[in-house]
């Protein structure tokens, strides 16, 4: 199959885009297709559940299937997957430690879709909105109850990112083709904010977010009694 997509691309009439005569799969809409379904059969107990559950089954096999040497991707958590009951999710927990920066985020430059590999931002620069995305998925996977240390340097790297509630524009992290860019312009406070209140180790991280949209200001204060210890924010300044 590889052989005959390759000989389709040589009728590639653009000289910058990369696969766009050959549909492929996508890890990306495979794993978002897995989550929908997986919340409808909590939302819809009981409707068409063989059906759901075959079709979540292929769609890991798929992606445990496409995942690389190194460890990454990772799309498994919705179905119920961990650090703890999964290789692949402690494969890309590795991965993602692994590209960690010394400030505690994360940096990607777009030239990795062009180079096929992963490729530090120019400085070794962190960039916010990607640091958030590896941060929830660290909790996600369990990383929290493995170690702590990473989620909690990347955590201090938003704090202190922020400015007058909102955070900074920084790199393009939207890439199709391989070669084109998209900036995604709300990213930069959406996926901070998100991360910051997201829960680990069954209770909540306790955070005071300001956030400033034009006109609008307010104070989110997020908080969840749980067993857990609650989070003294001096640790993060």
């Amino acid at each position: 199959m590889l052989y005959v997509h390759c000989i389709f691309q040589k009728f590639n009439p653009t000289e910058f885009f990369e696969d766009v005569l050959i549909e492929r799969e996508y890890i990306e809409c495979t794993s978002s297709a897995i989550q929908a379904l997986t919340l409808f059969m909590k939302l819809h107990r009981g409707h068409r559940t063989m059906e759901i559950e075959d079709c979540i089954s292929r769609a890991v096999k798929y992606i445990k299937d496409a995942q690389n040497p190194d460890g990454s991707l990772d799309a498994l958590v919705a179905c119920g997957y961990n650090y703890h009951n999964s290789p692949a999710i402690q494969k890309s927990c590795e991965f993602l430690l692994s590209k960690q920066l010394p400030d505690g985020g994360w940096g990607e430059s777009y030239l990795s879709s062009a180079n096929k590999t992963y490729t530090n931002l120019d400085g070794n620069r962190s960039n916010l909105v990607q640091t958030s995305w590896a941060l929830m998925s660290l909790i996600k996977a369990g990383q929290a109850e493995i170690d702590l240390t990473p989620i909690n340097n990347g955590t201090r790297l938003l704090i202190n990112s922020q400015m007058k509630g909102d955070f900074p524009q920084q790199e393009i992290t939207g890439v199709f083709m391989r070669n084109c860019t998209l900036n995604y312009s709300a990213y930069r406070n959406i996926f901070p904010i998100w991360a910051l209140v997201k829960p680990v180790v069954g209770g909540f991280h306790l955070y005071v977010v300001n956030v400033y949209f034009g006109a609008f200001e307010s104070s989110v204060n997020l908080t969840k009694e749980r067993t857990a210890p609650k989070c003294d924010l001096s640790l993060y300044v």
